[in-house]
């Protein structure tokens, strides 16, 4: 099958110093300014200036802002670019805004977290298997605690897949492989607010003095976290704290072995090749449906190594 190159239908785009098309990728971030996005925003650009194109990058301020990212695609598909990609904080209220592109022949692609029932309508996602990462988390706090103890989870949406399915691939892996082990309460949610998650963790910790872990599924809840974790230690009580992600306070954390370790995304290379993909589609040839950008955990043992220092991000 011959594929045609999808910037034929004339959205976008101008010239190049070398006479080819040069692209124009919009894309819609969860969040614009926390250091996580920063890097996704590098790597895209990066892919840009290899590929010859132009990347417009914009996200609301945090992740509760469902409606507001819902009117930046929509606010992006109305300057008809050649692509738009999307990393969805809610898929449903963005399904107008996808439709709205579709009639208008602006090809999707879908970054950091893929659509589910909007799946017809993206060209391809990349992202990090996030099952795999609540999976990667809970194997380590298991071998940290020898599969024994209390256990809570801290989650920061309750809509966004990205936190849904880091929680159930969590309490996955703990109900397969951890019996011995005991969740205390339910699971709680702070809409990535870091205020929140402190209060959360404080409050879990009152009620639970003799808690063994908690799990947090991002870096906003991590670092939230941390504080009260921190002062349990220093009273003596050990707990063990894991997450997600791999930002400049999480870092010092985790050196100061106050977080016990996280797993890790490489948010650069989730931009980079969400660009290389749109561009290749765009000249016409064939992309997966899906790439996976891998997961891996680390902690004050390995930090420094190279292969981990290339996803950290300050």
């Amino acid at each position: 099958m011959t594929l045609v190159p999808l910037s034929a239908c004339g959205n976008g785009g101008g010239s190049s110093a070398n006479g080819k098309h040069k692209y124009e990728i919009s894309m819609v971030a969860k969040g614009f300014s926390q250091s996580y996005w920063v890097s996704v925003h590098q790597g895209a650009d990066a892919a840009a200036k290899k590929y010859g194109a132009t990347v417009n990058f914009n996200g609301p301020d945090n992740d509760s802002q469902v409606d507001k990212q819902a009117d930046m695609v929509q606010n992006a598909v109305n300057k008809s670019p050649d692509a738009i990609a999307i990393a969805p904080l809610d898929e449903a209220s963005l399904t107008a805004a996808l439709k709205s592109a579709k009639s208008a022949n602006i090809p999707l692609f879908a970054f950091d977290t893929a659509f589910v029932k909007n799946d017809s309508l993206i060209t391809s996602s990349v992202k990090t298997s996030n099952t795999e990462v609540g999976r990667l988390a809970a194997e380590n706090m298991c071998k940290l605690l020898n599969s024994k103890g209390k256990y809570a989870v801290i989650a920061h949406s309750q809509t966004d897949a990205t936190s849904t399915e880091r929680r159930d691939g969590f309490l996955n892996y703990m109900k397969k492989n951890a019996p011995d082990m005991k969740m205390v309460g339910s699971v709680q949610y702070t809409s990535a607010d870091q205020s929140k998650a402190q209060d959360i963790a404080s409050a879990i910790l009152q009620a639970n003095p003799d808690i063994d872990g908690i799990f947090a599924t991002n870096e906003i809840n991590v670092v939230g976290a941390a504080t009260p974790v921190e002062a349990a230690h220093k009273t003596g009580s050990k707990v063990v704290l894991v997450g997600v992600d791999s930002g400049k306070a999480q870092q010092q954390y985790i050196r100061n072995k106050v977080v016990a370790g996280s797993v890790s995304q490489n948010p650069y290379q989730i931009g980079y090749k969400t660009i290389e993909n749109a561009v290749k589609r765009l000249d016409g040839k064939k992309v997966p449906k899906t790439v996976d950008s891998g997961c891996f955990w680390y902690n004050a043992d390995n930090i420094d190594d190279k292969k981990v220092q290339q996803a950290m991000y300050n």
